[in-house]
């Protein structure tokens, strides 16, 4: 026969273990409802009236030959001279937290996969004539690495990852 604190240690055992589940399953939304946050910010600032010009040039107007060509049709022009430091940074950023796994890239191929690759084919001399005017080879690392993993979830996943 079971003594009532054979039943205690019993219920304690079992209520602690209802209690581990709990807070596991806590954490874990607790991390999707951080990675929606991050990427809702980084939707949001792409919305921003300066970012979406700084898009729509490096997307319509924005040609680059090397960085001399360059300098000295935007010097006179700070704003459009600014518009691909600015995409750069965004996706700088967009990769950083992709990279250091704050955000996750399924999340943002979908949002974004065709603006990453499309920018980086237009900004990639760019940012390599950048990294050695500056002698900085990190220059964009986080982008390129961002191109690099969107190209290949795109690759991989097809049409497949758009019925999730």
């Amino acid at each position: 026969m079971v003594t009532i604190g054979e039943w205690t240690a019993i219920i304690s055992s079992l209520a602690s273990l209802a209690a581990v589940v709990f807070v596991a399953f806590e954490l874990r939304d607790m991390g999707k409802h951080n990675d929606l946050e991050i990427s809702m910010k980084l939707f949001e600032w792409a919305e921003t009236d300066r970012l979406r010009r700084a898009f729509r040039h490096i997307e319509s107007k924005f040609e680059f030959t090397d960085l001399e060509t360059y300098k000295a049709q935007t010097g006179d022009n700070f704003e459009v001279s600014d518009y691909p430091y600015q995409v750069e940074a965004y996706f700088e950023e967009v990769g950083f937290l992709v990279n250091k796994k704050l955000a996750n890239l399924d999340v943002m191929v979908d949002r974004l996969g065709s603006h990453i690759i499309a920018s980086w084919k237009k900004l990639e001399p760019w940012i390599i004539a950048v990294r050695n005017e500056r002698q900085d080879k990190t220059f964009g690392e986080h982008f390129e690495i961002l191109h690099r993993k969107t190209v290949q979830y795109m690759k991989k996943c097809g049409v497949d990852c758009r019925k999730d």
